[in-house]
């Protein structure tokens, strides 16, 4: 389900009993790193929420030519897999420090789980609900949105 930052607040509540699970990121031309990055994060727990980057924070981090789906049809996309939860959409790099500790405030999650470093929740969370995964290393020549630009390209 595409939700809203304010109907946060009444997940957890309805999830009471239950694990919620929180990850971020781009998911711009869906591929096998992704279904295997989003099945892991779903080990850590029975909810997952998306807080999927929107078009200006994807421009301002990969370039004016991403994403290369708009931020609508990527988050369809994410709400119709079957491991995803609920997706929310991250307005992007103009929004202040506020919009996270709201998120996570309002949902109030067990875990976040991410590939990497991220400074938006570091300084939020407390470590142990902090997962970093390591990126999955067998997804083949097309594991990464790039990789299928540049083999595109390449024609």
């Amino acid at each position: 389900m595409i939700i809203q930052p304010q109907q946060l607040a009444g997940l957890r509540s309805k999830h009471h009993d239950q694990k919620i699970v929180l990850t971020s990121g781009t998911f711009d031309l869906f591929h096998v790193g992704h279904l295997r990055y989003l099945q892991a994060v779903k080990t850590f727990g029975n909810i997952v929420v998306v807080l999927l980057s929107g078009d200006e924070r994807v421009k301002t981090r990969k370039g004016p030519t991403r994403p290369i789906y708009p931020e609508k049809e990527r988050a369809e996309i994410l709400d119709a897999l079957k491991i995803v939860d609920y997706v929310i959409l991250d307005p992007g790099p103009s929004e202040e420090e506020s919009f996270y500790k709201t998120i996570i405030t309002s949902l109030n999650p067990d875990m976040y789980v991410t590939d990497g470093p991220d400074p938006r929740f570091l300084n939020i969370l407390d470590t142990e609900n902090f997962v970093i995964l390591p990126r999955v290393a067998d997804t083949g020549k097309f594991g990464s949105t790039s990789a299928i630009i540049d083999y595109i390209s390449k024609g």
